[in-house]
């Protein structure tokens, strides 16, 4: 109610289709939607990148393409740090 108050709306993504990282193998950076691609360094985009296309090749079907944008995220979080505009952009030192 508060939101609400101040003007936010509330939104439902259970029907919304979700942006996906890439059709098949991602090739570059431009391949990303703009969604993901604003949220990676061009290091992390890179990462992103690689890692999807490992998990990727196993299969195309759509479930593995869930589960290797999964991958990719989970390649890039253990590689950078979110900064303060929240862009996965600064390399962790333990790597």
């Amino acid at each position: 109610m508060l939101i609400e108050s101040a003007g936010g709306e509330e939104v439902h993504t259970i029907e919304k289709i979700l942006p996906r990282a890439c059709t098949g193998a991602c090739n570059n950076p431009e391949d990303l939607s703009p969604e993901i691609r604003s949220h990676l360094s061009d290091e992390a985009q890179r990462t992103f990148i690689e890692s999807y296309n490992s998990a990727i090749k196993q299969t195309n079907d759509e479930v593995k393409a869930e589960q290797a944008a999964q991958a990719a995220w989970e390649a890039v979080h253990q590689q950078y740090d979110e900064d303060e505009n929240g862009v996965y952009s600064k390399v962790k030192a333990n790597v």
